[in-house]
This record gives structure tokens, C-alpha cells and sequence, in this order.
């Protein structure tokens, strides 16, 4: 089934258009508690020094249709900018399903090096594709940078060259008797390199804690007439 849904909702999404983000305007929006993915404009939402943009969504198998949004328990934690992402259908539960998914990952100074899904619904199965491309009629042709498949109760995790700029596409399955409250997506940013001048300072001060350890334990033994 999931398949046939698949192709049917690459077609809706050909003719919705996905178009590449060439720079980012000036008045996106936060992301934590961002709400519907369909209604944030096209300036986006930002977190954690990511952008997110051009959010597309294609249902299919719902009678009375799904929807995804971005809730308040978003968060950036370390490396990792986290958007927690609160799935409602009609009917829950359902069977043989499928919602397509996608949006664009820019990042405003550095980069993206991977990402980590976690799906904890029933009987769901999400696939995720990672491209550094825009997809054509929701193919990754070129740049391909994760193709992950990640079962109910499950996360999995890819890791890929930092790039300035990622397309992420979810194929989510509902199979017999499923449903899906939420799931959560991580988008890793390397650490940040120090500046020369840093790691100057920071060799500097180093240095500078030896020689007053070396004085102090020469004068400890001074003082015990070791030396």
C-alpha cells in the first residue's frame, strides 16, 4: 500500500512545486510553538541558528485529513536543534495511510552535519530522505546525503559532510491500526572551531598554569628540604 500512496502524494507534491531558498528574509519567525507547518509564511522560523523553510505537506487515505505542527517543546540542546513535530488525523486510529512531509534546512553561519529521527508511533513507519539538492517531483537526484528507515518505537541517526544547506523529505506510513501523536526530528550542527587568536589564549593560559605549578612544587620541596 504504502508504495502506491507514496507515488500518488509524489505527484500532489510535483504540482504543489518545490522551490530552492536562495538567502533567507529578514522576518522569520521562532520556531518553538511555531504551530501549523502549512500556515508559517515563507520567511520561515528559525532555532538554534537554523532556518527552516518551505514546508510542504500531501495527505492521503484520511477522510477527514491530517495535519502537522510545530509545538513549544522545540528546544536546542547543545549541538543538536530540536523541533518537536504534533501530528493530528482523522480518523486515530487508522490504517493504510500516508502523509509526505518536507521542508529546508539553511544554516545561517555554519553548517548542518546530521540528523537523528525518532518516531514513537503504532504500526508507523517514517522514511526519511536527507538530500543536498532540492528534490525533483520528491526525488533526491543528486547529493544524497541519508536515507533512513525508522520503525514504530525507534530512532535512527546519520551523520554527513557539513553542509550550509540540507532538503528533507518524510514518507510516513500508516499501516493497519496506527496512529501518531508526535515525533521528533534533530538537526546536528558541528562545534565551532576557536578562532586562531583563542587558541593562542587558550595555549597561553595553559602554559602560564604550568610554570606556576612548576614554581609551587619547587618551592614545596624547598621548604622540605628536598632540593
Amino acid at each position: 500500500m504504502g508504495r502506491f500512496v507514496s507515488v500518488a502524494l509524489v505527484a500532489v507534491i510535483a504540482t504543489m512545486g518545490i522551490a530552492a531558498v536562495v538567502g533567507q528574509p529578514a522576518e522569520a519567525t521562532s520556531c518553538v510553538g511555531a504551530g501549523d507547518v502549512t500556515l508559517i509564511g515563507p520567511s520561515g522560523c528559525t532555532q538554534g541558528g537554523l532556518t527552516f523553510t518551505n514546508f510542504q505537506l500531501a495527505v492521503a487515505g484520511f477522510s477527514g485529513g491530517a495535519k502537522i505542527f510545530i509545538n513549544s517543546l522545540s528546544a536546542t540542546i547543545g549541538q543538536a536543534v530540536n523541533l518537536n513535530f504534533q501530528v493530528t488525523q482523522d480518523p486515530s486510529p487508522t490504517s493504510l495511510s500516508d502523509i509526505l512531509f518536507l521542508y529546508s534546512v539553511t544554516a545561517n553561519s555554519g553548517a548542518v552535519n546530521g540528523v537523528d529521527l525518532y518516531n514513537p508511533g503504532h504500526n508507523v513507519t517514517i522514511r526519511e530522505t536527507v538530500c543536498g539538492a532540492e528534490f525533483v517531483n520528491g526525488i533526491c537526484f543528486t547529493g544524497l546525503l541519508a536515507d533512513l528507515i525508522v520503525m514504530s518505537n525507534s530512532s535512527r541517526a546519520a551523520s554527513f559532510n557539513p553542509r550550509s544547506q540540507i532538503f528533507i523529505r518524510k514518507d510516513i506510513q500508516f499501516l493497519n491500526d496506527s496512529f501518531l501523536s508526535e515525533f521528533t526530528q534533530s538537526h546536528d550542527t558541528p562545534m565551532p572551531v576557536p578562532e586562531p587568536a583563542t587558541l593562542l589564549l587558550l595555549g597561553g593560559t595553559l602554559l602560564g598554569l604550568g610554570i606556576v605549578s612548576r614554581r609551587r612544587a619547587r618551592n614545596k620541596d624547598r621548604r622540605l628540604g628536598t632540593s
